[in-house]
């Protein structure tokens, strides 16, 4: 089942979920794990949470990657 992104956030936010989990659960899992491929590095909490916040940093500075979807779950 694909959950939508504000899904997922809730679904952290309530502790059923981590940022591993999260991530690898949307849409941009095959980004998620060719970014991990890229780096050398497994799946985790940690990492994901980086992932997020690299994509969202490029959403809010990069006009032409911008995802009012994404954009809006994380504001």
């Amino acid at each position: 089942m694909q959950y939508s992104i504000e899904d997922l956030y809730q679904m952290k936010q309530n502790g059923k979920i981590g940022f591993a989990e999260l991530v690898l659960l949307s849409e941009h899992a095959p980004v998620y794990l060719q970014w991990c491929d890229d780096h050398g590095i497994e799946p985790d909490d940690l990492n994901a949470e980086l992932f997020l916040d690299q994509t969202e940093n490029r959403i809010y500075d990069d006009g032409d990657d911008y995802e009012p979807e994404m954009a809006g779950a994380l504001a």
